[in-house]
C-alpha cells in the first residue's frame, strides 16, 4: 500500500510543476474588437487609417507614429509607433502584412514587452464605411500572468477609445 501512496505523491508532484510550467511559459493572446459606423466614404477611410502615420491623430493610446522610410503605403510599410499606457512608453515596429485597398489591412508589431496583430476591415454600409477591427495582443514577462484580469480595461481604454477616435478624427 506504501508503494501506491510514493506513486500517487510522485505522480501529484510531477502533474503540479507540469502545470506550473505550461501557466509560467505559456504565451497568452488577448483578442480585442470593436466596430464602428463612420460617415465618410471608404476610400477616404481605409486611406487614413491603413497609414499607421496617422494613429497618434486618432488613438489616444498612441504617442507617436511614423512612416520608417519613404514611399507609397502597402504591403511592407513599416512604422515606428510609441504606445502609452499610464506613464508607461512602449516602443513598437508596425510592418503591413496585408493590404487590400478598400477593404483590408493587416499589421504586425512587435515591441519589447508586446506584440500586435492588428486586422483592419472595411465595407462601404449606408452611405458610409463600416469598421471592423480586431487586435490581437500578446504579451510577455510577467503580464502575460494577469491578462485575464486586464482584458476588461484593456477594451474600455484601449480598443473603445482608438476607435471613437478614429470616428471623432474622420467625421470633423
Amino acid at each position: 500500500m506504501r508503494l501506491i501512496v510514493v506513486q500517487d505523491t510522485d505522480l501529484w508532484v510531477v502533474l503540479t510543476l507540469a502545470i506550473l510550467t505550461v501557466i509560467l511559459l505559456r504565451t497568452s493572446t488577448m483578442r480585442l474588437h470593436e466596430t464602428r459606423q463612420i460617415e465618410r466614404p471608404v476610400e477616404e477611410v481605409f486611406a487614413f487609417t491603413a497609414d499607421f502615420a496617422n494613429t497618434e491623430e486618432w488613438d489616444p493610446g498612441v504617442e507617436s507614429a511614423r512612416q520608417i522610410g519613404s514611399g507609397p503605403v502597402g504591403a511592407g510599410t513599416t512604422y515606428e509607433v510609441v504606445t502609452k499606457f499610464g506613464s508607461s512608453r512602449i516602443p513598437m515596429e508596425y510592418r503591413i502584412e496585408e493590404y487590400e485597398p478598400n477593404s483590408r489591412v493587416v499589421l504586425e508589431g512587435r515591441g519589447e514587452t508586446v506584440s500586435a496583430v492588428d486586422t483592419i476591415e472595411f465595407e462601404p454600409r449606408d452611405g458610409g464605411t463600416f469598421v471592423d477591427y480586431t487586435a490581437d495582443l500578446t504579451f510577455a514577462n510577467w503580464i502575460r500572468h494577469i491578462d485575464p484580469l486586464l482584458k476588461p480595461l484593456m477594451s474600455r481604454l484601449v480598443g473603445r477609445r482608438a476607435l471613437d477616435g478614429l470616428v471623432a478624427t474622420l467625421e470633423k
